[in-house]
């Protein structure tokens, strides 16, 4: 009887084999998530010495580092603007790589500041028509309100460092810029 028991359950082991769960599986340890945070936005803004309007488009992201408390941040920007003096006309194409650093000051408000170096296209439309692409560079400093986690509005100023283009007839230097814009975090 007892033989006749024995085999009986032996027969039955294979069966039983693949319905027992093994405890003992290997899981791969967890990949590290991704902490950069992309965003994109727009700023409008008045250049004081030009005396013309700036508008500007942003793409980057967040990173995940940070430098004594400040957040930071790389986007690019490339932004558009004419001039329409009495002597010239011509248009300023900036295309720049910039850092900004954020720090929370309370709620949703924070400080940011930050710079940026690229290079312009300045394109002359009048009698000469001439155009050229020069160096140009900025610094940047402002409050920005986070409206919700994927919505922020900013507000700030600019000092933007344009090199002169080839041509003679026309004469950049710098200028300041005092402006407001909008982010979208995704």
């Amino acid at each position: 009887m007892k033989t006749t028991l024995f085999l009986t359950l032996l027969s039955a082991l294979p069966a039983l084999a693949g319905t027992s769960e093994v405890t003992t599986q290997y899981t791969p340890p967890a990949q590290m998530q991704d902490t950069w945070s992309w965003f994109a936005g727009g700023t409008g803004g008045y250049l004081l010495e030009l005396e013309e309007d700036m508008y500007t488009f942003q793409l980057g992201a967040k990173s995940p580092w940070s430098v004594a408390g400040w957040s930071v941040a790389l986007f690019a920007e490339v932004g558009w603007t004419e001039n329409h003096d009495v002597e010239h006309e011509f248009d300023i194409v900036p295309l720049t790589f910039n850092v900004k650093l954020e720090k929370a000051l309370s709620g949703g408000l924070a400080l940011y500041a930050g710079g940026g170096v690229g290079t312009s296209y300045v394109d002359e439309i009048d009698y000469n028509s001439d155009d050229d692409w020069i160096f140009s560079a900025q610094v940047f400093a402002g409050l920005a309100y986070h409206v919700s986690e994927s919505f922020e509005i900013f507000g700030g100023a600019r000092w933007i460092y344009f090199d002169d283009p080839s041509f003679d007839s026309v004469e950049l230097g710098d200028d300041w810029l005092i402006e407001g814009g909008i982010r979208f975090h995704f």
